[in-house]
């Protein structure tokens, strides 16, 4: 059985396939896979289908239970440190821990510290997996790596 952080990189794996971005994410309680997402910006044009929201919506419709008794108690594995619009609906939903593979290859938005006030935890993984496949994407897409490694990319200010 894989476990929830492998799960996250297969479905980072499957969006490159898809043309999209390397990210993927999945939720889960211990280990017991609950949803499963990746970014689909790029095959969708929905600004707002990013790996984590995907992976609640998918949790969401696989669990016929209150939102709110469904996410408490859970942790969300993604491959790049949540957006500001995806740590909203981490915080909204009541997730109590995030981890990350890696956040070598990327900026992080500010989001980690926004996520640990609102008392969630935030655990930083070193996944050499994740952390290849951005390379590998970076390399064969240099229009995405500059957006991806932007150092002057808007921080969310706290």
């Amino acid at each position: 059985m894989r476990g929830p952080m492998a799960a996250a990189i297969e479905e980072a794996r499957a969006s490159v396939e898809e043309n999209g971005l390397p990210i993927g994410s999945s939720v889960a309680r211990k280990d017991r896979i609950l949803g499963l997402g990746r970014n689909r910006f790029r095959q969708t044009g929905d600004p707002t289908s990013h790996a984590e929201m995907e992976a609640i919506r998918d949790a969401a419709r696989r669990t016929p239970v209150d939102v709110a008794a469904l996410f408490k108690g859970t942790t969300i594995y993604t491959t790049m440190m949540p957006c500001e619009m995806c740590a909203g609906a981490i915080i909204r939903f009541g997730i109590t821990r995030v981890v990350v593979a890696e956040t070598r290859t990327y900026t992080d938005p500010g989001t980690r510290q926004l996520l640990e006030r609102q008392g969630i935890t935030v655990e930083l993984s070193d996944e050499q997996a994740s952390i290849d496949l951005v390379e590998d994407f970076c390399a064969r897409h240099p229009e995405w790596e500059a957006m991806m490694r932007a150092r002057k990319r808007k921080r969310l200010v706290l």
